[in-house]
């Protein structure tokens, strides 16, 4: 008896650290965030664009830019190498809106 506890424990924890893996994937309401964060960028880019000096059109192409490679990145299949290299240019593009914001406030108010 005890000898089929110990197997039922055995099998037990070598499945439920594989189950918490595979749940790893975004949840949906996060993507729809993403997805309404995209288009509402989008439309701002199209409707704004002859009243926006370059350095605004600049910062919302990145923001743009951005935010639709971390939406691939999500749901790509691509190699764990391709997934670092995704990341790095969605951080890339992000903190360099980031910085056109900051460099546009200072030109406007300094």
């Amino acid at each position: 008896m005890s000898t089929q506890y110990k197997k039922i424990q055995k099998k037990n924890t070598h499945t439920n650290p594989k189950a918490e893996k595979t749940n790893l994937k975004p949840k949906a309401s996060r993507d729809l965030l993403l997805i309404i964060l995209i288009v509402f960028t989008a439309v701002i880019l199209v409707l704004a664009w002859p009243n926006m000096d370059v350095l605004g059109r600049s910062m919302y192409v990145c923001l743009s830019i951005g935010m639709v490679i971390v939406y691939v990145n999500r749901h790509a299949n691509f190699s764990e190498k391709t997934h670092k290299i995704l990341i790095y240019v969605s951080l890339f593009t992000l903190f360099s809106s980031v910085a056109l914001l900051a460099l546009s406030v200072y030109q406007q108010f300094f």
